[in-house]
């Protein structure tokens, strides 16, 4: 009895992980379509940089949905949930979002101690990721 209900829990992890895996196969195609659509401002808009950096911000949040995307396949293959994966996600949201700081302080010059105080924040963070990359990386079994 154990051995059915075990097996019927890893079959419906699998189907779970496989309508995960979908969304995110969708979303990764709409982020595409959108950077297509959203290329042609480059040449349109009078402020071509935040154009551009917002197309770079979007292929970041693409590169974070394909990391996810990776890691949900090595969970559906080896039924081990890895950590590397979801750090470097954490790693590419902190720097797209200093990316994003860094148009926005042109902008809203009143909002500049808030944005300082915010880019210390995700320096940290990006430092503690990087640390917590580097010595997976080493002392992996």
């Amino acid at each position: 009895m154990k051995k059915i209900i075990l097996s019927s829990l890893n079959v419906v992890e699998d189907i779970i992980y496989s309508v995960v895996a979908l969304l995110l196969i969708a979303s990764s195609f709409l982020l595409i379509y959108n950077e297509i659509l959203t290329f042609p401002q480059v040449f349109q808009e009078a402020n071509q940089l935040k154009v551009l950096i917002e197309i770079i911000s979007k292929t970041l949040l693409l590169v974070m949905v394909l990391e996810i995307l990776y890691t949900v396949r090595i969970t559906m293959r080896d039924h081990v949930l890895c950590a590397e994966p979801f750090l470097i996600v954490g790693l590419i949201a902190a720097i797209r979002r200093i990316l994003i700081i860094s148009v926005e302080t042109a902008y809203y010059q009143e909002k500049i101690n808030t944005y300082m105080l915010e880019i210390s924040v995700l320096s940290v963070m990006i430092l503690i990721f990087v640390v917590s990359i580097v010595l997976l990386k080493k002392y992996k079994v």
